[in-house]
């Protein structure tokens, strides 16, 4: 594979691929690669179709990354009816490069392997806690993100299986003879260099200067010499953090009973899987665990969802809000409840519901210091505030000194 990649390098076509991507667009225009009228795909390269649905999504994609990323600011720019369309053109163009990289790399016989793709994902700091790969987190980012877990891997093969391309181009050491030369002779090369020093301030007190050079200069550049604008003021400072608050034991139960949704961990429940491609096959694995199978080795052995495998088909434990629907639709009640042969959008599952862990509203013991410290900081917040109108009334009724307003303050 490796030399492969180092003879199309050698040859020039990789190191010019981009050059051609970019060309193609100048010599046939971005409008060659659209189709309009009933097509169901938003570009074709070459035989690779990219389906409208693929360009929404992408399109989607990038525009909820920017809502993110400019937050109140992207709502000026969605409402720039020639930004989206260029926003939506930048899209497409980059999915057509990426079409066409995706080529040269088959052609190049350029692959990535199942375990790669895993370690890849194993190694994503987003889907980590506490440094450690965590399944549940990884499944409710793909949750929010609407992709399946196999569509993330695809999606992830594609993009390491392009980035060995550009390495390739990047790390091959290929030089034409011309450029040896050119560099050889750059390295090579000597000059000879004479230098003067030049005193500068002692030639400048050796030039005369008259009263009416003097005049034109200060009346031409009085700017320059203008002294800024200054103002005396005085000021009070109110500072909240100094302004704490005992707290009571009161304050405190007050507080939890009136805030516990704040102190409510929401249900959560802990599934295994087991996915296949087709129906035969998970009927096969359901047959096995029906006669006694032991699920988590079934699930290493022939599991097609590379990450739960790893664990034995454990998810982890899931929140509702990242519970996939089929999950949820499987109707399992039961802690040991086996499904039957669900199909879904990424194949067939088999579900066994592992435990169920109810809401639970944390002890007052366990939050009773993060309580003190809101209630403590309110508390500062009240009196800041109401000695800041204090003070604020008292100067409003003397505008020629702030000694009521210092009086006020303490």
């Amino acid at each position: 594979m490796m030399d492969s990649l180092r003879t199309a390098a050698n040859s020039l076509v990789l190191k010019i691929i981009f050059g051609i991507i970019i060309v193609s667009f100048i010599l046939t225009g971005v409008s060659g690669y659209l189709i309009g009228g009933g097509n169901n795909y938003a570009a074709k390269v070459n035989d690779q179709e990219i389906s409208r649905g693929q360009f929404e999504n992408a399109f989607n994609s990038e525009r909820n990354r920017m809502q993110q990323q400019l937050g109140d600011q992207y709502s000026e720019l969605a409402a720039n009816e020639g930004y989206m369309k260029t926003l939506r053109q930048q899209v497409l163009n980059r999915l057509i490069d990426e079409a066409l990289l995706d080529q040269y790399a088959r052609e190049l016989k350029l692959g990535i392997s199942d375990e790669q793709v895993k370690q890849a994902i194993f190694a994503t700091p987003a889907f980590q806690v506490d440094g450690k790969f965590d399944n549940s987190r990884y499944n409710g980012i793909l949750n929010q993100m609407g992709m399946t877990a196999d569509q993330y891997a695809q999606a992830l093969r594609n993009q390491l299986t392009t980035q060995q391309l550009i390495n390739g181009v990047a790390g091959t050491d290929f030089m034409l003879k011309g450029e040896t030369d050119e560099l050889a002779a750059l390295v090579a090369q000597q000059r000879v260099v004479r230098e003067a020093a030049i005193d500068v301030n002692a030639l400048a007190a050796k030039q005369p200067v008259t009263e009416q050079e003097i005049a034109s200069y200060y009346e031409q550049n009085k700017n320059n010499f203008m002294t800024p604008e200054q103002f005396r003021v005085s000021y009070i400072k109110l500072d909240a953090a100094t302004m704490q608050q005992p707290v009571s034991d009161a304050d405190i139960q007050s507080y939890y009973d009136q805030h516990q949704d704040q102190f409510t961990q929401p249900q959560r429940t802990r599934y295994s899987i087991i996915q296949t491609k087709t129906e035969d096959e998970a009927k096969a694995v359901l047959d096995e665990l029906n006669k006694g199978g032991d699920f988590a080795a079934l699930a290493k052995e022939k599991s097609a969802d590379i990450i739960s495998a790893r664990n034995g088909g454990d998810m982890g434990w899931l929140e509702d809000a990242t519970i996939p629907d089929e999950l949820k639709n499987a109707g399992l009640k039961e802690k040991g409840q086996l499904s039957g042969v669900i199909k879904s959008s990424v194949g067939f599952l088999i579900v066994r519901l592992d435990d169920i862990q109810p809401a639970k509203v944390k002890s007052l013991d366990e939050v009773r210091d993060d309580i003190a410290a809101k209630v403590k900081h309110e508390k500062a917040l009240d009196a800041y505030y109401a000695l800041q109108q204090k003070v604020s009334d008292a100067a409003s009724n003397d505008t020629e000194s702030l000694a009521g307003a210092e009086q006020a303050a303490g």
